[in-house]
């Protein structure tokens, strides 16, 4: 049987209007079928961000797996976004 959940990845913190980061999850154990950027600000203030790629690359064995990603602040103010990702045991 197969386990399934989600996970906090990582925290990218003070990201600009406009900033992509590019991110990599070595050693990745699990096959993600989603990413969620979720921005952090302060109260009152509002802010977005998106996952702008995905994928994985395997090197040599399914025990040495990496996930690419970039994440995006889509919004007009600097915010900290975290990175959620939604998954299941390969």
């Amino acid at each position: 049987m197969s386990a399934h959940g989600g996970t906090k990845l990582t925290t990218l913190t003070a990201v600009a209007p406009g900033v992509t980061s590019n991110m990599i999850w070595h050693n990745a154990n699990a096959e993600v079928y989603s990413l969620l950027a979720r921005p952090v600000v302060a109260p009152g203030l509002t802010a977005s961000a998106e996952i702008t790629t995905m994928s994985f690359v395997v090197h040599g064995n399914p025990q040495q797996r990496e996930l690419h990603y970039a994440v995006k602040n889509t919004g007009t103010t600097t915010a900290n976004i975290e990175v959620w990702a939604f998954w299941w045991d390969a």
